[in-house]
């Protein structure tokens, strides 16, 4: 594989492929060698305020709604997010705007340049990529979104603004613990002393709050500090003064309670006029996106049992109405297949399984062999991908009948691609 080194005329795909074949390793934990070329090319010192924003589900939903509702009152907002669905570009916004290939390449020639002969995964290369990008468009705000745990994260290099945990569940075990209080621990690494910590899950484990304290992490706890309750159409939120009943979003109720409580915090809440149209107009991609009207399609990133959980609410919601519920699921191999089909096996009427292309992806046979011990589905179709599966599906499928695509970021962004074209 070349390691030929890009150059500022490159494309941003010569750069990608780069940038994957340059560090053996996927994931390298630790902050020293991230830290040091940030220094180097000085992109630790920015005017900026920093929400670093950790979490097992619910990172991405909660910075989209942040950044619409700091949009709203006017200031200008550096959003980054991975993984990507469909584009690298997705993982960098300015204003809510993906940028054109030359910013991303002209960070990546930035990094190369000032890295000296430190190695970089692909992941801490998109995180220091970011920052320089937010760094030369001067942005108000940056919303950062830590990639894996915390404490070892890339994003956690930063002196933020705040820090705001949305949920802790069980993923990334080899790295994180097989506990939440592992888990819990390893991602209140993002806090600092006397500075915001918004906390944002609804069983907090003690070893979260236990190193909060240690630290003098200015906590806000939900249950206690600020509390939630979901509605069937509206969710009620109530922190300090504030008392709203809003309607429902696009997102999970409890990731816009921890945004509203996060802004709160900082004095930076909007009018109430502001916190509804924002909310009303949530939309973001792959969380229980509808991909067509006719045959009824959705699709959704639910790839661990706690994100599995929130889909079910929203299919129970269609098996309410009356329809029957085809899925169809794709998964990497690292996951926890058999807790994600229990959460939503007592829902589904038919099961399709596809396996997933590329070196974690897992087959349609482990995946049936997974769902086998929860369930003695007569039919459970297999199939070699998500497109193969769409092409026998969606001629024959009834209007009485939801069709949910779900399993992975790779599942999803089949699914999308699939409709596009």
């Amino acid at each position: 594989m070349t390691k030929k080194i890009p150059s500022q005329s490159s494309s941003l795909d010569d750069w990608l492929f780069y940038l994957e074949s340059v560090h053996p390793a996927n994931i390298a934990m630790g902050l020293e060698r991230v830290a040091n070329v940030a220094n180097n090319i000085g992109l630790l010192n920015t005017p900026s305020k920093i929400i670093l924003i950790a979490g097992t589900n619910g990172k991405g939903t909660t910075a989209r709604c942040l950044e619409s509702l700091l949009l709203a009152q006017g200031f200008s907002v550096g959003t980054y997010a991975s993984p990507h669905l469909i584009r690298y570009n997705e993982r960098v916004r300015v204003n809510g705007e993906e940028l054109a290939d030359q910013f991303h390449i002209d960070a990546f020639h930035q990094l190369e340049q000032g890295r000296k002969d430190t190695a970089l995964t692909y992941f801490e290369y998109g995180t220091l990529g970011a920052l320089a990008i937010f760094k030369s468009c001067n942005v108000d705000y940056v919303l950062l979104e830590v990639g894996l745990g915390g404490r070892f994260d890339a994003t956690n290099i930063v002196n933020p603004f705040a820090s705001v945990i949305t949920t802790i569940d069980l993923d990334h075990k080899e790295y994180l613990g097989d506990t939440r209080e592992l888990v819990a621990y390893d991602k209140a690494g993002i806090f600092r002393e006397n500075t915001p910590a918004i906390i944002g899950d609804l069983n907090i484990p003690h070893t979260m709050t236990d190193y909060g304290k240690e630290i003098n992490a200015n906590m806000t706890l939900s249950g206690s500090d600020f509390i939630f309750k979901e509605n069937a159409e509206s969710f009620n939120w109530q922190y300090k003064e504030h008392n709203l009943e809003i309607d429902k979003p696009a997102i999970p109720c409890q990731n816009a309670a921890t945004a509203l409580t996060t802004l709160s915090v900082l004095n930076l809440l909007p009018s109430e006029s502001i916190i509804r149209s924002c909310l009303a107009n949530l939309v973001v991609e792959g969380r229980f996106q509808q991909l067509s009207v006719e045959p009824l399609v959705f699709t959704d990133v639910a790839h661990n049992p706690e994100s599995a959980r929130y889909l079910a609410n929203k299919l129970s919601s269609y098996k309410d109405k009356g329809f029957k519920i085809h899925a169809l699921a794709a998964m990497l191999a690292d996951k926890d297949k058999a807790g994600v089909f229990k959460e939503v096996s007592h829902l589904v009427d038919e099961w399709s399984l596809a396996s997933l292309s590329g070196p974690r992806g897992d087959t349609a046979s482990n995946l049936q062999n997974a769902l086998h011990e929860l369930s003695h589905h007569n039919t459970i179709n297999s199939y070699d991908s998500v497109a193969q599966a769409l092409n026998v599906i969606l001629p024959e499928q009834q209007s009485d009948t939801m069709l949910i695509i779900f399993g992975s970021f790779f599942t999803v962004a089949g699914a999308i691609n699939y409709f596009k074209k």
